[in-house]
């Protein structure tokens, strides 16, 4: 699951900045160097009812925290695959959830970190693999509705999955695919995550004004500028006293599709590249000095699909020193 912690609300009351807002700020208009990204995949063919899925907190708890990231799905031809590169990349624990493994889950201990699903191949010879990060919201078939009528595209329609809540996955007026979920267990509490957990979240937009707006528009976020990023305009999109995403910057002649990029903590950068590299991925941008004092690395998984790995240290406060 994404859990997204920054700090707490006193400690968020007590600091005009939030650690995302001061510390993430070398990541906006870096990362985007290193992501060679395509268009989604996820079809509207796949639009079959779902199976039961296990609920995002057990006992429910009823609480709901609209605009946070609040789950992760991964999209694959090749579930196989996927098991031994984030298994042994970040200690994440398989569990089948289906007799035919078409949909399952990673955990790290208790804690349920993301789905997988399969999604047959399409005919390319190389497998698939997609990352869609659901952002907590009320009224799923409404929002869809609204994305439509605001240039996006509908992916996978709004539908009730048992166990889970009402679901769909959408694409922005860029073709930035991600996920809407309202959870019937209530949404995932904030708290500081532990290496292999999720971190942070980020969107990568040709036109960071009208993809803000876009968001501003859906969810109600407070829009803040970065600092220290110069003329790039990157964002964060804040709700409810908490940052829950960052918008970064692509030029115009990036070979890069927009996205939104997953940020997963790591106790060491350089050793969970080489172990990426080992179990087949790709570096799309190694780790350096000069970007996040090297504790920022951007990595492909053996179908192609992006994630990033970051070393992160938090201080009494919640902000990383």
């Amino acid at each position: 699951m994404i859990y997204l912690y920054v700090c707490t609300r006193d400690e968020y009351a007590a600091q005009p900045f939030s650690p995302r807002r001061h510390e993430m700020r070398h990541i906006f208009g870096l990362a985007f160097l290193a992501l060679t990204l395509w268009c989604t995949g996820v079809s509207a063919e796949n639009n079959g009812a779902l199976s039961p899925l296990p609920p995002l907190n057990d006992p429910a708890t009823g609480e709901h925290l609209p605009g946070k990231v609040i789950f992760a799905d991964y999209f694959t031809s090749d579930i196989d695959t996927a098991r031994r590169f984030y298994g042994q990349l970040f200690g994440w624990e398989w569990r089948a959830m289906t007799g035919d493994n078409s949909y399952g889950m990673f955990y790290q201990g208790d804690l349920a970190v993301a789905g997988v699903a399969l999604r047959e191949e399409t005919g390319d010879s190389r497998a698939y693999g997609r990352w869609i990060y659901y952002i907590s919201t009320a009224q799923v078939a409404e929002k869809v509705a609204e994305i439509s009528g605001r240039g996006g595209r509908v992916l996978l329609e709004a539908q009730e999955v048992a166990g889970r809540g009402t679901m769909a996955v959408v694409a922005d007026a860029e073709e930035a695919p991600f996920g809407l979920l309202e959870s019937s267990s209530g949404d995932p509490a904030d708290y500081r995550s532990e290496p292999g957990q999720w971190l942070w979240v980020s969107l990568y937009s040709h036109d960071v004004e009208k993809a803000s707006h876009f968001y501003r528009s859906l969810f109600g976020y407070d829009v803040s500028q970065a600092e220290d990023v110069g003329d790039n305009l990157d964002l964060i999109l804040s709700k409810g006293g908490y940052a829950r995403a960052g918008i970064g910057h692509l030029p115009a002649d990036s070979p890069s599709h927009p996205t939104w990029l997953g940020y997963v903590r790591v106790a060491d950068v350089g050793a969970s590249v080489a172990k990426a590299l080992e179990l087949g991925g790709d570096v799309l941008m190694a780790p350096a000095p000069e970007i996040f004092d090297g504790k920022l690395a951007v990595v492909s998984d053996p179908a192609g699909a992006t994630i990033a790995l970051i070393h992160w240290n938090y201080d009494d406060t919640g902000v990383a020193p």
